[in-house]
């Protein structure tokens, strides 16, 4: 396994158990958070932090990274970071090629290629979850369909029936909708294979099987949003931070016999929502090297309080406090100062 602070469902499961602190008081439909205030400020380094730093993965988490990239380099100007997202899969090939010192992925490393980096480089990387998100199934805003089971998006999105849905989904009516949506076909939209949310996607709802040759690839999250701002009878999906006011998210159930659960924070938290997933930053950090300052510093800033608040900007779901507290302080300057920073929690710091 890899370097692990926290883990893939293990963390799931801790969310749940955990919940959050600091929601908005407003009810139903809120879909952002207001950030704790009891997660660790950002700490400024004393020392003149110089240096590279690029950061290789998620289209999805794009925004977010290049959100802390700018205000990491209002703190420290002379800092080169680059960002580049293309897709999660491109990560884990640049953290091995060390092209990369930080990817950023919206799902975990498999094990393969945990593995692969460890036969090469002698140790694993080391993974920071640094929020949640919540996979949304979007329809235009005038699509009047009420909710959609796993098993539908199945028939609707994937090649294989593995629900073992009588037929393929492909028209509006097939889902109850009378009128003129009736005989509409339903146009499918989708990531292209270099997508970690494509990936995730296909685990989940097609049970690993390939995806429907009506599917068409879009090159990210937004143009995915794009193209059902667009056309009425669209559907696909993206991460709930690409949501906008033309199109809306549908109530989604895994089983036909479970009630339908809206994309929101409380939900995606609490475990009921059942496309929700943690996004992850995956760092080389060699037990026998010092770690560039610069790289130590993104990843403290992107797990405390400063850094919370523009995950929720960018209409993602903090971490947990405690987790985020704890995650802060394993990556201060300070204990790597003292060598102190180990490349996993021991068995007293894991939760």
């Amino acid at each position: 396994m890899s370097a692990v602070l926290f883990r893939g469902a293990g963390v799931i499961a801790l969310l749940v158990a955990m919940g959050v602190t600091g929601l908005s008081d407003t009810v139903g439909a809120q879909l952002k958070p207001t950030t704790d205030p009891h997660i660790h400020a950002y700490v400024r380094s004393s020392s003149t932090i110089t240096g590279s730093l690029t950061v290789v993965g998620s289209d999805t988490m794009k925004p977010l990274t290049k959100h802390w990239e700018r205000k990491l380099k209002e703190f420290y100007p002379h800092v080169d970071i680059r960002i580049q997202g293309s897709g999660s899969e491109q990560g884990p090939p640049a953290l091995l090629e060390k092209t990369a010192q930080i990817i950023a992925v919206s799902r975990p490393l498999t094990p393969a290629e945990i593995l692969e980096f460890k036969k090469q480089h002698g140790y694993e990387p080391t993974e920071v979850p640094v929020a949640t998100d919540a996979l949304a199934i979007f329809v235009h805003r005038d699509n009047p369909i009420t909710g959609l089971t796993f098993k539908e998006l199945e028939a609707m999105f994937c090649k294989e029936r593995r629900r073992q849905a009588e037929h393929p989904i492909i028209k509006w009516g097939q889902l109850g909708l009378e009128g003129e949506w009736r005989e509409a076909d339903i146009w499918l939209h989708g990531r292209t294979s270099n997508s970690g949310t494509a990936s995730f996607f296909r685990e989940k709802v097609c049970l690993n099987g390939e995806f429907s040759p009506k599917v068409i690839d879009e090159p990210g999250s937004a143009s995915i949003v794009v193209e059902i701002m667009k056309d009425r009878y669209a559907i696909g999906y993206s991460g709930i931070g690409y949501r906008t006011s033309t199109v809306r998210p549908v109530p989604l159930a895994e089983r036909a016999s479970d009630p339908f659960v809206e994309a929101t924070f409380d939900n995606a938290i609490n475990g009921t929502y059942p496309l929700r997933r943690l996004l992850y930053l995956y760092v080389d950090k060699s037990p026998e090297k010092e770690l560039a300052p610069i790289v130590a510093e993104f990843v403290k800033f992107a797990t405390s309080h400063e850094g919370q608040e523009i995950v929720v900007k960018e209409g993602f779901f903090p971490l947990p406090t405690d987790v985020l507290n704890r995650l802060s302080a394993l990556w201060s300057h300070s204990m790597q100062a003292a060598g102190l920073f180990p490349n996993s929690m021991d068995e007293k710091a894991r939760p």
